[in-house]
This record gives C-alpha cells, structure tokens and sequence, in this order.
C-alpha cells in the first residue's frame, strides 16, 4: 500500500495538525528519487502521491509516499480523525 510513512505514529504528533492534505509530486531529476517536489494534479510526470499533515500554528509535515492517489486518499482516512475538520484530499 505505501511506499514510506516518515515518522513512527504517535498522539502526540497527530494532537498537532488540524487537517490532512494529499499532493501529488514530481522527481526533479529521475535518476535520484530523494528530490521531490509537489505538483499540479494533471502533471503527466506525476512519480508518487504524498500525504500531508497540515499543523494547526501553520506549515506542513509528510507522512507518507504513495504509488497512487487512490492508495493514498486509502491511507488517510485510517488516520486519526480531526474534530469538526474534514479530511482534505487533493
């Protein structure tokens, strides 16, 4: 299903973000996969999905890298659920 999740789950990490976000991103260069970057969902050079966590002060953190949206919007919604915020996909 994913392909990384970058931190080890915890309450404490979810108890700081007030949403979630899902973007699709891009290799900038695809000989090494370590630089990314987002993109415009009709990018035809779309490499991976990855979800966001939005934290509440502002700024973003990645959770996970996936092969595709739906694995990804798959993922998110196994995530801790925001109080009276609705899950964001792209």
């Amino acid at each position: 299903m994913s392909m990384y999740i970058f931190f080890e789950s915890t309450d404490e990490i979810f108890q700081r973000f007030d949403n979630y976000e899902i973007w699709p991103c891009v290799l900038l260069n695809p000989t090494d996969p370590s630089g990314s970057e987002r993109c415009d969902a009709d990018n035809p050079d779309i490499a991976f999905w990855s979800i966001y966590g939005h934290f509440r002060t502002g700024g973003l953190e990645c959770i996970s890298d996936h092969e595709t949206y739906e694995e990804a919007k798959e993922f998110m919604e196994t995530l801790p659920k925001m109080p009276l915020t609705p899950l964001t996909p792209f």
